[in-house]
Formats: C-alpha cells, structure tokens, sequence
C-alpha cells in the first residue's frame, strides 16, 4: 500500500492561539509544504520528476532548523516509520535535492536554494563508487551521498499553504 504523509506549514499568525493545538498535523516552518513519501521506491531522479509533477521538487533543507522539523514530522507523525527503522536500524534513507552530478564534490539543491547548511553522516560525503545523489537518514537525521540509482522514499516540498493535513 502506498503511504503517504502530507504535512502543510503555516506561519502562527494565521491562526488565533486557542486554535495552534488543534492543528495537530499542522507546523509552522516558513510557508511550503512538505510531503513523505516513504514506501514509493524510486531513483532520485525519478522521485524528483513526481514532485515536480506535483508542483513541487525534492526536499532542499537551509537550516538546522529545518532539518529538526523535518526529522520531528517523520518521528512524530509516521504509521509504520519505527518497524522500518527495527528492520534497519543502520538506516533507510529517503531522497533529498541534493546532488553533486555537475561537479563532483560541488553541491547544489534542486530547487536552487543555497547549499549552505550541512549535515553530513561520518565518513560522508565519501563518492563511493560516484555517488552523486543526497539522501537522509531518517533514524538520525544525517546526510549521505548515495547511489542515485538506488530505489528510495523521497520528501517533496513546495511552496503554499494548500495541503491535506492528514498524517495517516
């Protein structure tokens, strides 16, 4: 079955504070929103073609910030996300935007956002048999440079603030 878990950020002056608890699937991060797709396996580049069909384009992440949104979501409001970390507790990964395949060691977001913000796993970025592609950890919230030819779940993000709130 596919799963899919649509989470729309919203800026908390739109919402009067009585209301912020009852958002439960609702985070405040900037105005995109945010969607995880963790059984759809696909290549990075193909991930990147759905979310761009939606609109949108593979997750590019600017601050640590927004790396903790992003590892909070998929603790806080994934169905399945912990038996599949007890089947690889070492890791699954899902695509980021990131990607070196211009020049090798020059990395860049899909989306155009600047690449200034890192978390790289230990070892990593390491090229590993060319390894161009970015994806994260979602045990840990660290990055790696992977095999773009892997088939992965993916996060999408876009801009606006139109999306279903349903985590399941």
């Amino acid at each position: 079955s596919m799963f899919s878990l649509y989470i729309c950020v919203i800026s908390l002056d739109t919402l009067a504070p009585e209301s912020i608890h009852t958002q439960k699937h609702a985070w405040q991060h900037g105005s995109n929103c945010y969607k995880f797709k963790f059984e759809t396996m696909k290549s990075w580049s193909a991930a990147r073609h759905d979310c761009v069909e939606e609109g949108g384009d593979l997750v590019s992440i600017s601050s640590l910030e927004e790396n903790t949104f992003v590892m909070g979501t998929l603790l806080k409001c994934s169905c399945s996300i912990s038996g599949l970390i007890q089947q690889a507790p070492t890791g699954i990964s899902l695509w980021m935007g990131g990607h070196d395949s211009i020049t090798e060691g020059g990395w860049e977001w899909t989306d155009g956002s600047p690449f200034r913000y890192i978390r790289w796993n230990a070892g990593n970025p390491d090229d590993y048999f060319g390894e161009d592609c970015l994806s994260i950890l979602i045990n840990d919230g660290y990055w790696n440079d992977d095999n773009c030819q892997n088939k992965r779940g993916y996060i999408c993000k876009r801009r606006g603030e139109e999306c279903c709130l349903k985590c399941c």
